[in-house]
């Protein structure tokens, strides 16, 4: 049985476009739970025992808390707009299922 909802469509999204799916992609992954996991170890770690002489960021770590709340800003409006497109994908692929469906059902009526 051919698979209906994998029909290959020509890739109509602007370069912003794919940037923004590629790091939604990215973000969602545990590549990126490990990495970030990783930096916010690090950067506690060296904060508070490796660095005596002078700490850059002391304890209660504003200068972390700015970092992520930049990175926080500029990753939801790229959610998001992947998101919305992706959704528009799927209405996409329904529409034509209900097409292949009518035409299905009309074929067996007749």
């Amino acid at each position: 049985m051919p698979n209906l909802i994998a029909i290959a469509a020509p890739d109509h999204r602007t370069q912003s476009q794919r940037a923004a799916d590629a790091v939604t992609e990215f973000c969602g992954s545990w590549t990126f739970i490990a990495a970030f996991s990783g930096l916010t170890a690090g950067w506690i770690i060296f904060n508070t025992v490796l660095v005596l002489a002078y700490r850059f960021d002391p304890y209660p770590f504003i200068l972390f808390n700015l970092v992520l709340t930049v990175v926080s800003t500029f990753q939801s409006p790229l959610i998001m707009m992947s998101q919305n497109r992706q959704i528009e994908r799927d209405r996409e692929a329904i529409r034509g299922l209900h097409q292949k469906l009518d035409q299905l059902l009309g074929v067996r009526q007749s």
